[in-house]
């Protein structure tokens, strides 16, 4: 069988784990799509006498005992994720249910042709394989967990049965920067708020007002940023206007995506004076550019003719839903008291819409304290009874708090400085981002101590996604040193 990396000078490992890689690519795999490699895994276990596990929802565990040098030491879990994110450029012919990705080489890194590359997490199945096929490594019983789902809603992990694990030292190789160990990550939790809304007869014709031209951003990453939220801002733009003259919304909407700070929202009012509310508006939109980062310079605020409406909400539902939008927890909610410069936990104004019967606000919720993130729980409920709107959690998943004595992230940083020398600069970070290690390590009763590494990925869930090649290799040396410690 041919590989494009065959030609590559590698070690035998990372030829070993790149040619995996590279099989994994030939299966579709994305989330929702995981039967066939999920199978592939099993049978790649079978063929090596390996135990192994499927379960109702493809997640995949794979035991290799101990080799008798570290049969003394404690089992390891390693642990990654099968599914993938599918995105491709628009002029790009592709299926992601049917077609392989197509890899190839550019200099030290590897693409795809048009479409991601799958390295989060494919390049994490490929290093567990090549490890469990390899019977020269030193290595403790290892416990392999291949969780499906992750890119979603992290339901494989989620539903899979940790009885079944008896390790308590975890590594996930979910990480996506060479050198940098991640040691707590945010949980999360999906809100739905909804308010059943009556309407009455629209007399004329309203006035748009939209908001648009803020950068956004990941609801996670970038939420330090404190990037200007298209939902709040025209929450408020509409609450300054109601304090003045009350209005009747006929429609509110805005942002796509929960986990994405909006950059456009958008209302459609009923107000007895069109030119007046414009002028306070535009009043309000001078003070809020003075506010806004350099990020948001391009923020606007148009106001303008609406489309004719038959029906809009009454006053009181109209109060009700511009409360909602103001005064929902968003933005960073509370800082770290452990990691300097850290949001422990935060909210996210995602998606508001406005249907025939109800409006409906979605928000995204992170927090690396689960403690943290029940007391917000709490103010999100009382929220909703003070203002007599329902509200479901749809889902939630826990988080994963910094430990300060975790042994896992001491040995990193001591054996990359013997692997790589005295002078290398390895790093122990946390991120405001969910990783499977929150679920993984509460459903062990917090007694596991975690870290999450991996090699360097550059624009991942994108179809401009590359693995420095370079990096899989310090990667495969690195783990394998973790393992023999």
């Amino acid at each position: 069988m041919n590989y494009i990396t065959e030609g590559l000078s590698l070690a035998g490992g990372t030829s070993a784990l790149l040619r995996f890689f590279e099989d994994i690519c030939k299966i579709p795999h994305g989330s929702g799509n995981e039967q066939a490699i999920s199978d592939y895994l099993m049978e790649f276990a079978r063929a090596r006498g390996l135990s192994c596990y499927q379960d109702e929802a493809l997640n995949v565990l794979i035991v290799k005992e101990a080799t008798p040098d570290c049969a003394h030491k404690p089992a390891l879990l390693l642990q990654g994720h099968m599914d993938m994110v599918c995105e491709k450029n628009s002029d790009v012919a592709h299926d992601f249910l049917t077609d392989p990705i197509v890899p190839y080489i550019d200099g030290d890194w590897m693409r795809a042709r048009g479409t991601t590359l799958g390295g989060d997490d494919g390049i994490a199945v490929a290093i567990i394989m090549a490890i469990l096929d390899d019977d020269t490594i030193s290595h403790p019983k290892l416990e392999c967990l291949i969780t499906t789902g992750e890119e979603t809603r992290m339901e494989g992990a989620g539903r899979f049965d940790y009885s079944r694990i008896t390790a308590r030292r975890l590594i996930n190789l979910d990480s996506e920067d060479e050198g940098v160990a991640t040691a707590s990550c945010a949980g999360g939790m999906d809100l739905m708020y909804t308010l059943p809304t009556d309407r009455i007869s629209c007399p004329g014709r309203p006035i748009k007002i939209t908001v648009k031209g803020l950068a956004g951003g990941h609801s996670g990453a970038d939420i330090h940023l404190c990037r200007g939220n298209a939902n709040r801002i025209l929450g408020r733009l509409l609450a300054v206007l109601y304090e003045d003259t009350p209005f009747n919304l006929v429609t509110v909407s805005g942002g796509n995506k929960r986990n994405a700070i909006p950059r456009e929202a958008v209302a459609e009012i009923f107000v007895d004076d069109p030119k007046a509310a414009t002028a306070i508006l535009l009043a309000e939109e001078a003070k809020l550019k003075k506010e806004l980062s350099d990020a948001d310079a391009g923020f606007k605020l148009l106001v303008g003719k609406g489309a004719p409406a038959d029906a809009m909400l009454t006053y009181k539902d109209s109060s009700t839903v511009i409360n909602l939008l103001t005064l929902l927890p968003d933005g960073v909610v509370a800082m770290s008291p452990f990691v300097e410069g850290f949001v422990r936990t935060s909210s996210n104004t995602g998606v508001v819409t406005t249907t025939s019967e109800a409006v409906q606000v979605a928000v995204m919720a992170r927090s690396s304290s689960d403690s943290e993130m029940d007391a917000l729980t709490l103010t999100f409920k009382r929220l909703a009874k003070a203002l007599n709107v329902e509200m479901v959690i749809e889902d939630r998943h826990a988080g994963w708090d910094f430990d300060p004595n975790s042994k896992l992230a001491t040995d990193f940083v001591e054996v990359y400085k013997e692997t790589f020398g005295a002078y290398s600069t390895p790093v122990v970070n946390a991120i405001h981002a969910g990783l499977e290690c929150g679920i993984i390590v509460s459903a062990l009763d917090g007694e596991c101590d975690a870290i999450s590494i991996g090699p360097t990925l550059r624009d991942i869930h994108t179809p401009d996604e590359a693995l420095y090649i370079p990096s899989c290799d310090r990667l495969w040396t690195l783990l394998l040193n973790l393992m023999k410690k």
